[in-house]
């Protein structure tokens, strides 16, 4: 469950909206999503020129 994105996203979405907490209070999450979205794109950097590799 903590891998999920959506997890750290709406923690840090309610904290912001509900709380007007600052990015002192809710860096943990942000640096987690930021985390998270680095290695979905790397996987998907990866499998793109695999891809493309094999085509040409």
């Amino acid at each position: 469950m903590l891998t999920m994105p959506t997890t750290h996203f709406v923690s840090l979405a309610q904290a912001i909206l509900y709380r007007g907490a600052g990015l002192s209070i809710v860096w943990p999450q942000f640096l987690t999503l930021l985390a998270i979205g680095g290695v979905f794109f790397l996987i998907a950097l990866l499998r793109f020129r695999k891809t493309i590799g094999t085509m040409a």
